[in-house]
């Protein structure tokens, strides 16, 4: 008789647990890449939120001086930025301060080649805009 009672709920709530195991799946689905950049695979755009910071050399120089500004990421990642087609550059920025920049990152063999292959960096993002952040 027992039996004859688990039975007949599962009949009456097996729709109820159908769509709760889809919500699960859908949200699992849903929030799997919630972070991910939609268009990077669409047009190249990738946009990058850290701090503005001076890029490392790949070998270490004496010179104390010497600092190129570029873009450390969230996961302590360096990025040269290359803002020549951008024409509002923002000339209030100082080093440390929180940025989003969005842009199409260069190639590789783009990056052996240019004036930042003397640093140590993930790659060189061709700036389309560059905002202050908090």
């Amino acid at each position: 008789m027992n039996d004859f009672g688990n039975e007949g709920f599962i009949r009456r709530n097996a729709i109820w647990l159908v769509v709760l195991v889809a919500l699960i799946v859908f949200g699992f689905l849903l929030f799997k890449g919630w972070d991910k950049i939609v268009n990077e695979e669409i047009d190249g755009m990738i946009t990058i939120t850290g701090n503005f910071s001076c890029l490392p050399f790949v070998v270490e120089t004496e010179v104390a001086d010497a600092c190129t500004l570029g873009i450390r990421s969230r996961d302590n990642s360096y990025y040269a930025l290359d803002i020549s087609r951008i024409q509002d550059v923002n000339t209030d920025l100082k080093a440390e301060d929180t940025i989003a920049v969005t842009g199409t990152l260069k190639s590789e063999s783009e990056k052996q080649k240019s004036e930042w292959s003397n640093y140590n960096i993930v790659g060189v993002v061709l700036v389309n805009t560059l905002l202050r952040t908090r």
